[in-house]
């Protein structure tokens, strides 16, 4: 029998190249998963908010979920995400990943319609049941509209599949909540959304992050992971500050939170990984923030590091 999936670590939340016509680009996934590899990445979140999941048809949805798998190729966890208005269209993405051969799957709370407490307990309760790979939740309030509360978070604990939470509101004192409802179950994992927070998050107890940046130098996120594991407090600390400053010019390079998704494929251009086309109705970096994004990620903070890990001022 196989043990129980357990995902920790850096877990970026991969976006989905696109070629120009817009087609599932599989050669630039086969790419962008060996960089991961090679970065030291612990997982793979695809069809989340930054791979543009509202934005995609089945087809699209399909044809990426099939190139990760076959990417990956066993070196690290594909998760999926399944956020979707209809409970039902939800489900079936949960069978389509299941089907072809995810490793887990990510559920966020339905956008669109404002939701009380009870519904939004009563939507999990029905929902995951139906779900046959293991389920991580998903709080991603600034884009669904709801906090996942507590009453929710413990009766999902009931369900068998349940290995995780990923908290992307940038609240510690949510997530220290999280922390403990998660608690009563050691093989239950929480991963942090924030990147800037991934450091405070893991003295908190956390187990790794989802960050936008791990696609770019996950390499400096496992080095923060691994130093922190060691017990290193001052190189996780260094790290941090990489993170953070880099985080700062990355995500602020378009102006707007949404539009970070874009600089992240646009980085990801930058080092060759795939093209910066996105789905509509988003629309890709412009030539200019294109390169303000290659100088970043040849500055000294983005230089993956080895080892002890230099500080730089």
């Amino acid at each position: 029998m196989n043990p129980p999936l357990r995902i920790h670590g850096v877990v970026p939340p991969v976006p989905t190249p696109l070629t120009a016509t817009g087609a599932v680009d599989e050669a630039a996934l086969h790419r962008i998963f060996d960089h991961l590899a090679a970065g030291g990445a612990q997982g793979a979140f695809v069809l989340g908010s930054t791979g543009e999941l509202a934005s995609l048809d089945r087809a699209q949805r399909r044809a990426l979920i099939r190139g990760a798998v076959a990417a990956a190729a066993g070196r690290l966890p594909v998760l999926v995400g399944i956020a979707d208005t209809c409970p039902a269209a939800s489900v079936d993405l949960a069978r389509l990943a299941l089907d072809l051969g995810a490793d887990a799957v990510v559920a966020a709370a339905p956008y669109y319609y404002e939701l009380s407490a009870g519904e939004l307990r009563r939507h999990f309760h029905a929902l995951l049941p139906r779900i046959e790979l293991p389920v991580l939740l998903y709080n991603m309030p600034w884009l669904t509209g709801h906090v996942l509360d507590a009453a929710t978070l413990r009766a999902a604990m009931d369900h068998p599949h349940l290995v995780g939470f990923k908290d992307s509101s940038g609240d510690l004192g949510y997530l220290r909540e999280m922390i403990g409802i998660a608690a009563v179950r050691p093989e239950v994992t929480v991963l942090v959304g924030n990147e800037y927070l991934y450091l405070a998050a893991l003295e908190l107890g956390a187990h790794g992050a989802v960050g936008g940046g791990g696609n770019l130098y996950p390499a400096l996120l496992r080095a923060l992971q691994d130093a922190f594991e060691a017990g290193d407090t001052a190189a996780a600390a260094l790290c941090q500050a990489r993170v953070s400053r880099l985080g700062e010019q990355v995500f602020g390079v378009t102006g707007r939170p949404t539009s970070g998704f874009a600089a992240i494929k646009a980085g990801m251009a930058c080092l060759g990984l795939c093209e910066p086309h996105m789905a509509p109705p988003l629309t890709a970096c412009t030539p200019a923030q294109i390169e303000v994004l290659r100088r970043v990620l040849a500055s000294a903070d983005a230089r993956l590091p080895r080892p002890p890990v230099p500080a730089v001022a």
